[in-house]
């Protein structure tokens, strides 16, 4: 008999490992024939990247101190914990995109038909940018609105100038570039991808259109829509359109960068397709300034709005997204959220955004038809006009801005408002704990429609304390409480209630000071405090000097309160939802605001906590 033998099986279980590469890429001493795996061996053309397949883990490394006039085309996406990185290497100044070309000092004549010192270069493809040296130009519609020398015009194929220098003299020290490619970095459908330490500029889009100096969204309707991208240390300046323009990009990081002189919005989320929704993302520790549009641009669509080529009947809401620690100035407005729920936006500084050129609001925050949103800490001050708005956007039926949190800001020296509501249906609010100071020419609060608390803030030498209205558009005020606040040196009004304001009104706990004869306005029956209580309109309120630690007050620490305070102990509790205070010594603002909660013996008035 045959004897059987057991041979044990071996079952080899493989997986497919992950070989990451490096590419190498110098403008100067690169070759496109290298395997660009080595800097001694590095590609030379951004072309050279965009056709080359990357798998995912790979590196593309730009060497400092390069210049490329391409754009960077990636077709070829990472993947959860392989990201394919775009960074630099080497020493000295960021590599640069540059998507402006230079134009030929041969190319300039004298234009004979003009005013002296224009000068004329023929320019087939129209630029949206033209760069004077270091300096983006102002575009005018014609010949005749050309003032300036950095003034520029593009007509029927030809290219104008104002300039006191010869721009024909090859020796000339000014370089003039045209815009000529859309983008710097296209990014559209991509996910995965870590973007580091690249300088882009010139970019030609078209503002609100197509293109950015870095440019990402779906290529189609059905996608692939980009996501998981981390955007961090770049600068991208002088562009057409937004800097940054990140569509129907989910969980998606800008960081650390630095966008200016854009035509459009410096960094723009905006969604646009229902399949793709936005529910994550964080913009924190960008210095945005001197961008036509807003700085910070947070972009949904209304319902029954057509969003790019669709109308989807119930809109598009962008969600979840941080917006903290950035520098936002001298933009058409701050930091604007439009169709954007349940996000932060906190420790941010705005301030001087006043640029009219593209119909921005001014305003530090502003947020339209957005709901359920917390701002906190941030400092907002020389805005053009509010500080910090909150209404309604234009869809049909329109979407208010409605319980939202703002609190704990310092809202100083603005054009008008310090915090102001608008339009039907914007309710619910909760207004706490700010710092409201130096508003001459306008309210500390202005609000209108029904449902806002209003607690613990400390108003300070604003024409108008508070101010309830109604308009044609909100023909509906009250159902709205006003306690535990600080209100003095108003110029005009401590409180002013406008005739049609009809709801309810819960004024309680408030310290007014000074007193005077017509500082309280009830629906044009001008009165002092007393008359302003002898309608029961106020409980437990009262006319003191809060005392200050500093008079007149000019930086947050200063609203701290002396020992001896009348204010202290003189609040009603509110509830524990509203009881932590600014603490007595917020210096650090915004970056470390100190909060402290309120005693459970008594509440203090005002927005800062007197520690006991």
């Amino acid at each position: 008999m045959r004897k059987l033998m057991w041979i044990p099986l071996l079952f080899l279980s493989t997986c497919a490992l992950s070989h990451a590469s490096t590419f190498y890429v110098d403008s100067h001493g690169g070759n496109d024939a290298n395997d660009g795996t080595s800097a001694a061996a590095a590609w030379k053309t951004i072309a050279k990247v965009n056709q080359t397949h990357l798998a995912p883990g790979d590196t593309i490394l730009l060497r400092r101190g390069s210049i490329w006039r391409e754009e960077l085309i990636l077709s070829s996406s990472g993947r959860d914990g392989d990201p394919i990185t775009i960074d630099a290497y080497g020493s000295g100044a960021l590599p640069v995109l540059d998507e402006a070309d230079p134009v030929p000092p041969r190319s300039w004549s004298k234009c004979s038909d003009c005013s002296p010192g224009f000068w004329q270069a023929p320019i087939a493809q129209p630029p949206s940018v033209v760069i004077f040296g270091s300096r983006k130009g102002d575009r005018k519609p014609d010949l005749d609105a050309i003032k300036d020398s950095d003034d520029w015009s593009w007509q029927s194929g030809v290219l104008y100038i104002d300039s006191a220098s010869d721009p024909a003299d090859p020796r000339t020290d000014l370089v003039i570039e045209a815009g000529a490619r859309p983008s710097g970095i296209d990014l559209a459908g991509m996910s995965y991808v870590v973007l580091r330490n690249v300088e882009v500029t010139g970019a030609n889009s078209v503002t609100f259109g197509e293109g950015a100096g870095i440019w990402a969204k779906s290529p189609r309707l059905a996608g692939p829509a980009p996501n998981h991208l981390v955007i961090s240390h770049v600068v991208v300046i002088n562009g057409a359109g937004d800097g940054i323009h990140l569509e129907n990009s989910d969980a998606t990081t800008v960081e650390n960068s630095l966008v200016a002189f854009n035509e459009g919005s410096g960094i723009k989320i905006y969604g646009t397709n229902s399949k793709f929704l936005i529910t994550s993302g964080v913009i924190q520790n960008n210095e945005v300034h001197h961008n036509h549009s807003n700085g910070i641009n947070i972009f949904g669509c209304p319902p029954g709005t057509r969003c790019r080529s669709v109308v989807y009947p119930e809109g598009v809401i962008v969600s979840g997204l941080k917006i903290t620690g950035n520098v936002v100035h001298d933009n058409g407005a701050g930091i604007y959220l439009h169709e954007t729920d349940h996000s932060l936006v906190a420790s941010n500084i705005s301030f001087s955004n006043k640029d009219t050129s593209a119909k921005g609001e001014g305003y530090c925050v502003g947020i339209s038809g957005s709901s359920s949103n917390v701002i906190e800490k941030n400092e907002c001050y020389d805005a053009r006009l509010s500080a910090i708005e909150l209404s309604i956007d234009t869809g049909r039926p329109a979407l208010g801005s409605s319980g939202n949190i703002v609190r704990y800001n310092d809202i100083h020296d603005d054009g008008t408002n310090g915090i102001f509501t608008d339009n039907v249906p914007s309710r619910d609010n909760q207004i706490l704990y700010n710092l409201i100071y130096n508003h001459p020419n306008g309210s500390c609060i202005m609000a209108n429609y029904t449902g806002h608390k209003i607690f613990n803030n400390t108003c300070y030498n604003n024409r108008i304390g508070i101010h309830f209205y109604v308009s044609s558009s909100t023909r509906e005020t009250g159902n709205i409480a006003v306690k535990n606040n600080i209100i003095v040196n108003s110029s005009e009004y401590h409180v002013l209630i406008e005739p049609g304001v009809n709801g309810a009104l819960d004024f309680a706990n408030n310290d007014y000071f000074p007193d005077g004869p017509r500082l309280f306005d009830w629906k044009d029956s001008i009165s002092d405090f007393a008359g302003w209580c002898s309608q029961g309109r106020e409980d437990n309120s009262f006319i003191a000097n809060p005392q200050f630690v500093e008079v007149p007050p000019r930086k947050p620490s200063d609203f701290s309160l002396r020992e001896g305070s009348p204010v202290v102990a003189k609040g009603t509790d509110l509830g524990a939802d509203f009881s932590v205070a600014l603490g007595p010594s917020p210096l650090a603002w915004p970056g470390r605001v100190e909060l402290l909660p309120q005693s459970n013996y008594h509440w203090d008035v005002g927005a800062v906590r007197h520690r006991p």
